[in-house]
């Protein structure tokens, strides 16, 4: 099929774009990366898609990297459009969605049938975010075993283990060293927001393990695991948590601490978790 018409077919059917004769302008979307200043910790990112807004419309979410045809009959020949960052929420492929901390990114092409751009974006955090850097493992571990607890979280530098910087949190699991409870140490975040707060977090395993959090009020505390996150083969990933329905379930909050839990699976003698770049962001 040509581009042209299956441009024209895909925006037809969304109902975002009518179809147009001749070749579309084409934007092309290499990456989307992000930057950091010395307060927001790491860069890394795990951006799978751009969504394109017009003035109007959606006109969809592209997988990067993307070719995004564009009508300059629909559009005018100087239209304003908005990019953002999508990400895949809650490590689930059915609900990527734009990441709300991350900047948008305005274009604004001349546009005009068969041109063509090329973009490579940096994006940083919007400036209301309010990014706490729970734990990176460069100097310290501030994770905390329970006394039920055989296993342990360390931190290593050994740079077989390590995913990023100078250090990361390994948990090493086997059948006499079973069972890790654990949580960050009297960090006490707070997390309590009237809009989204997210986890964000790196990590490698070949076993699955939980993540979640740990709540208090001024008379209990309670452990909610939230997430079980499947083996990656050792593969490095990351992880974006919605945390907004936990904290806006848990109105009397008074504290939090993330929870990080896992139990030996028994594939095989030993099996490793490597976690990283623990994030908190919210909007205050």
């Amino acid at each position: 099929m040509p581009f042209a018409l299956a441009a024209a077919v895909l925006f037809s059917v969304t109902g975002c774009i009518e179809s147009w004769e001749g070749e579309p302008f084409v934007l092309h979307v290499e990456s989307m990366a992000i930057v950091t200043d010395e307060t927001e910790g790491t860069a890394s990112s795990r951006i799978e898609e751009v969504w394109v807004y017009s003035s109007t419309d959606v006109l969809g979410a592209f997988p990067l990297p993307a070719d995004i045809p564009l009508s300059p009959d629909a559009l005018g020949s100087s239209p304003e459009l908005v990019l953002s960052a999508g990400i895949r929420a809650n490590a689930i492929s059915s609900t990527r969605q734009p990441y709300p901390f991350y900047d948008a990114y305005t274009y604004a092409p001349a546009l005009e049938f068969g041109g063509r751009d090329t973009l490579n974006l940096e994006l940083g955090y919007t400036e209301l975010a309010q990014v706490i850097n729970a734990e990176d493992f460069e100097t310290s571990n501030r994770f905390e075993e329970s006394s039920t607890s055989t296993a342990a979280i360390a931190r290593t530098e050994n740079p077989n283990w390590v995913l990023e910087g100078d250090g990361s949190g390994l948990i090493r699991l086997t059948a006499s060293e079973a069972v890790l409870t654990s949580n960050t140490n009297e960090q006490q975040f707070n997390l309590t927001t009237a809009g989204p707060v997210w986890l964000e977090l790196d990590y490698a395993c070949d076993q699955p393990f939980w993540i979640g959090l740990k709540v208090a009020n001024a008379e209990t505390a309670q452990r909610y695991p939230i997430l079980l996150l499947k083996s990656t083969e050792m593969s490095p990933n990351k992880i974006y948590l919605d945390l907004g329905p936990m904290v806006r379930s848990t109105p009397d909050a008074t504290q939090y601490e993330i929870l990080l839990d896992a139990i030996y699976d028994g594939s095989q003698d030993t099996t490793t978790v490597i976690v990283d770049n623990f994030k908190l962001v919210r909007y205050p």
